[in-house]
């Protein structure tokens, strides 16, 4: 993440979220299986969601500029799908643990986040993107914990294997105020299962 400077005297968050080498090799081996015969994806319906990849914490404005760092994360959602271009998701996200320079802590996140869907055609390929607003936990050990509202925002691309699995790579970012600047933040890069009942 880099701080630009889109209004005088204001920092503004651009999220960078580094592409590991793992991540463009799963995006790779999706594209290649979109080769395969898919089907689209179910129009409606209950859906439980599965994901891990790589994280990054900026910790620019929350207590010095001591660093960034990096962990794996996972994460988990239950939503519903009320027609292929709209669906509404609760999520739980752990970023892992992260050494910023100062301290050891944890971060993780509840969410809730309207997804918007761009079907490809019966391609079996779709674009999403999400906005969601929630909390974000900074846990520190034999210290005490850090509650701060976020906003969230991400995209990614996904494809059906069959109607009721979906296969995804995707990027999430969650940005938060800690000194009356939204100038803290938390990324990551995943590879993520869907199942729609």
């Amino acid at each position: 993440f880099r701080h630009g400077s889109s209004c005088p005297g204001r920092p503004s968050m651009v999220p960078e979220v580094p592409m590991s080498r793992s991540f463009l090799a799963a995006l790779v081996l999706l594209t290649a299986s979109g080769t395969a015969v898919a089907e689209p994806s179910k129009e409606k319906g209950f859906y439980l969601v599965a994901a891990g990849g790589q994280s990054v914490y900026d910790e620019s404005g929350t207590i010095g500029n001591f660093g960034d760092d990096t962990d794996n994360s996972r994460h988990f959602a239950a939503g519903y799908k009320f027609l292929k271009y709209f669906a509404v998701e609760a999520r739980f996200a752990d970023f892992g643990t992260f050494d910023t320079g100062f301290n050891n802590f944890d971060v993780d996140s509840h969410s809730i986040h309207a997804v918007g869907i761009v079907p490809f055609g019966p391609s079996g390929w779709e674009f999403f993107g999400q906005i969601g607003l929630g909390t974000v936990d900074r846990d520190f050990p034999g210290v005490g914990s850090i509650d701060d509202s976020a906003m969230a925002g991400g995209i990614g691309f996904r494809w059906d294997p069959m109607p009721q699995l979906a296969i995804a790579v995707q990027t999430d970012v969650y940005v938060w105020d800690d000194n009356n600047d939204w100038e803290s933040a938390v990324g990551s890069n995943q590879f993520s299962f869907q199942f729609i009942f």
